[in-house]
């Protein structure tokens, strides 16, 4: 990370100083528990919590300054002051401010930037894409979902000096917000996972949608590198009027030939995957940690992106091999009365919904399935269609019972119901603690070697099924 004194910082931000100019400042944070000495601490008005409240804790636990707004000391008639060997900055935005010093610290640290965007998988590919790249070069990465216009300039303040490769995850809800992203992290290198439906909601197209993601690609230098999904129609259809040089991955060849190509995916252990990779002359055998073909997708893009650093495929499915992943994606947990729980409950949209219930069906083999769904959110006027799809492929895999919390997540049931799916095998609940009751009835019913799918949008927050449904055991391996 930057190490800046309190009025360098206000040289770039062209910001008030208060208190010791000569201060020194290393790293940053957005919420004042996370100080532990030395950092500088942005106050920003939220929706709920007002970051200027919590201005002298921050001091207190050991920030060295606060940058916080103008506009607030003068709307309460107050006098800007900061305890002694500290500083206090004050700014028109906060935000701005974070953004403009971010810019700074990207040009100054000299990294090169690999940018991250799509409608699904966009932290899997990231994580998965530090893992290829750590085989060789000092990499940083995006933390959880830090990947809009707050958390992308926080990461970057907070890459050490000796960072070589800068990994931020971009995401969007409308136009111009990757384009705005893209202007503070300035990538050399962007990665399209694919462009789905997610932020119908906002985009009413999925024209829009693909407009919105081809921001990454447009900003890239002349000499940047687009990665792209070979088997995204959208993706492959923009490539044909870009002039960065492309590379391609994919395991289908249907509509363009991928570069590196994946093929003979087959399970191995509780949740990995072996499949083979081509790269020109090059070939070899990979095993990923996770299931599914979406996620050697991702493996591909990854290795892909390694490929663009010179690292060979050998060294880049070290790294797959070796891979940690992002919280609450794919976790693996032992269940009550035996049985498993495959608890992905980050995020949802359709695609990763059907992804995991295809999981959920091979890895499970001649067991039982529960599949506990919950609401998708931002699909738009897609809403409906989206959830009857997820509940066709509940009736297409015959998974053994149906439970849906949320009013939206009926249309998951309604949609299994009309593909043929048995209507006593489906159980729709308002609440999460209703479907955890019924689950457990279930669990106890259909006895050791069940497996069970938790997944859901976010603010479902799934994530406390898995804990009533968990046994107090470590996760599984």
């Amino acid at each position: 990370m930057f190490k800046w004194t309190a009025e360098k910082t206000a040289q770039i931000t062209k910001g008030t100083l208060y208190g010791d100019p000569k201060v020194e400042v290393r790293g940053c944070i957005l919420d004042s528990r996370q100080a532990q000495g030395g950092e500088m601490f942005f106050a920003l008005p939220g929706e709920r919590v007002d970051g200027h409240e919590y201005v002298n804790a921050a001091w207190e636990k050991g920030a060295a300054l606060v940058i916080a707004e103008e506009g607030y000391f003068k709307k309460r008639g107050q006098i800007p002051r900061a305890p002694e060997g500290k500083a206090l900055l004050l700014v028109n935005s906060g935000q701005e401010a974070l953004q403009e010093l971010a810019r700074f610290w990207r040009i100054e640290l000299g990294a090169k930037v690999v940018a991250v965007t799509g409608s699904n998988g966009k932290t899997t590919t990231k994580d998965m894409i530090a893992a290829v790249l750590a085989q060789r070069f000092q990499v940083y990465r995006s933390k959880e979902n830090h990947n809009n216009e707050l958390g992308l300039p926080l990461t970057i303040l907070n890459a050490p000096p000796e960072t070589e490769i800068l990994i931020l995850e971009m995401g969007m809800r409308g136009l111009g917000e990757i384009k705005a992203l893209c202007d503070i992290g300035k990538p050399d290198i962007g990665v399209i996972t694919n462009i789905g439906t997610t932020h119908l909601e906002l985009l009413l197209t999925q024209e829009r949608i693909a407009q919105a993601k081809w921001e990454l690609i447009d900003a890239l230098p002349l000499e940047g590198v687009a990665i792209l999904n070979a088997e995204d129609e959208q993706s492959v259809r923009k490539a044909s009027f870009d002039s960065h040089v492309k590379l391609f991955y994919g395991l289908s060849e249907e509509l363009i030939s991928p570069d590196i190509q994946g093929s003979q995916l087959g399970p191995e252990g509780a949740l990995g995957t072996k499949f083979l990779v081509n790269f020109r002359e090059q070939k070899e055998e990979a095993f990923l940690p996770l299931p599914g073909r979406h996620n050697v997708l991702d493996a591909l893009a990854a290795l892909a992106v390694g490929t663009a650093f010179d690292i060979s495929l050998a060294e880049g499915c070290k790294g797959l091999r070796e891979l940690e992943l992002s919280k609450m994606r794919l976790e693996l947990r032992p269940g009550i009365s035996e049985t498993t729980l495959i608890s992905d409950v980050y995020n949802a949209n359709p695609v990763s919904m059907q992804a995991s219930l295809k999981i959920l069906r091979e890895r499970a083999m001649e067991n039982k399935t529960i599949a506990i769904l919950g609401e998708m959110y931002e699909l738009g006027s897609s809403a409906v269609s989206g959830h009857r799809e997820v509940g066709q492929t509940v009736a297409e895999l015959g998974i053994s019972a149906l439970l849906t919390v949320g009013k939206l997540a009926q249309d998951i049931a309604y949609g299994a119901r009309m593909a043929g799916y048995p209507a006593n095998q489906i159980y729709m609940f308002d609440t999460r603690e209703e479907a955890v009751r019924k689950a457990r009835d279930l669990l106890t019913d259909c006895g050791p070697g069940t497996w069970v799918l938790i997944k859901g949008s976010r603010g479902m927050r799934m994530e406390e099924i898995t804990a009533q449904l968990e046994r107090s055991e470590k996760r599984m391996e």
